[in-house]
């Protein structure tokens, strides 16, 4: 039992750190155009231009990064509080 909770805390610890970094990575980076690694291969092949970002791509680009910086402390705070009680 005792090894599958270090697991978890570990675990919470490891995926909130990559969610801090990940929220202010994409906080810096919100104004930018991005094409997906999946989307510029299937735009290579297809020798087109990718579309342009909607209203829902300019919006997501704010609300993601805010939703990773709220959730990643929080799996830092739970993965700590597991590895540690």
């Amino acid at each position: 039992m005792e090894g599958a909770v270090i697991l978890k805390g570990a675990g919470l610890l490891v995926f909130g750190v990559l969610f801090i970094w990940l929220g202010i990575s994409g906080w810096k980076h919100r104004r930018e155009a991005r094409v997906s690694l999946t989307e510029a291969t299937i735009l290579k092949a297809a020798d087109a231009d990718p579309l342009p970002l909607s209203r829902w791509d300019r919006a997501m680009a704010y609300v993601q990064p805010i939703l990773a910086l709220i959730f990643g402390p929080t799996m830092v705070f739970l993965g700590l509080v597991l590895l540690f009680a």
